[in-house]
């Protein structure tokens, strides 16, 4: 998924003796040191305090899957500690709805409707929603390795192989330049199987005094979904939007 050398077309070739370069340092094992680019990524976003502070918040925005023409809009509403509600209304097709708390996820949409989510499929949205988790802490994070310079989307990167305590293994990239983590690789459990995923980050905006991603692409089974944001607040969401809908409550109750 991650690309090692630029295209070598026009002005690219000069790029690629530069990228080339950087290998050879990256061979002399000169790679940075993997807490030292997390840590990078925080603090140009904003630092420990405003990443802890979107605990709090309301996104909303669009959805999309461009290949088959579907879009929707979207709602993401968090609220402290670690508690997220992602919301999606499709016209014509109905809610797609997912729930996570850290002592129970469940999921709820007009195609395979609702279950509840465990296993690696939870510890992956604990992994992505808890704030020390997503800040890659030692608590949940046993190792983080810089394992190459690689260059993806013209902007060089460096890549990052995280093992989590949970026994999954996932990848970022930070970009060389701006510091910022701009794609993570994963092999997620879903109901399908184990799939193979990129998430994309990008066109970072400074929101509340601190940089977010604005467009995020989840690439996975030759499909690509756009999530767009065109609102954020940083305030506590409706309490009604985190009551489990009745069909949850009656697995909860069942299991």
């Amino acid at each position: 998924m991650f690309k090692s050398t630029l295209k070598s077309t026009g002005l690219g070739l000069l790029a690629v003796a530069i990228t080339a370069s950087m290998t050879a340092m990256a061979d002399d094992h000169d790679l940075p040191d993997a807490r030292a680019l997390i840590d990078r990524h925080i603090e140009t976003v904003g630092g420990r305090a405003a990443l802890e502070a979107q605990a709090d918040a309301i996104m909303t925005g669009s959805f999309s899957m461009p290949a088959v023409g579907i879009t929707g809009d979207l709602l993401v509403a968090s609220r402290a500690p670690a508690e997220r509600v992602v919301q999606i209304e499709l016209p014509g097709m109905g809610t797609i709805k997912t729930g996570y708390s850290p002592d129970l996820a469940w999921s709820i949409d007009p195609f395979m409707g609702p279950r509840l989510i465990e296993g690696e499929e939870f510890e992956a949205l604990t992994e992505s929603s808890v704030p020390a988790a997503v800040l890659r802490d030692p608590e949940f994070v046993k190792s983080a390795t810089t394992v190459e310079l690689t260059e993806f989307m013209d902007q060089a990167c460096y890549r990052v192989k995280l093992e989590w305590r949970s026994g999954r293994q996932t990848f970022d990239c930070y970009a060389v330049e701006s510091g910022l983590l701009i794609a993570t690789e994963s092999t997620e459990s879903s109901p399908m199987g184990e799939m193979q995923t990129v998430t994309l980050l990008g066109e970072h905006k400074e929101m509340h005094g601190f940089l977010v991603p604005t467009v995020t692409r989840v690439q996975t089974m030759g499909q690509e979904q756009v999530l767009t944001m065109t609102e954020f607040k940083l305030e506590s969401p409706d309490p009604a939007l985190f009551e489990l809908p009745p069909a949850i409550q009656t697995l909860v109750e069942d299991r």
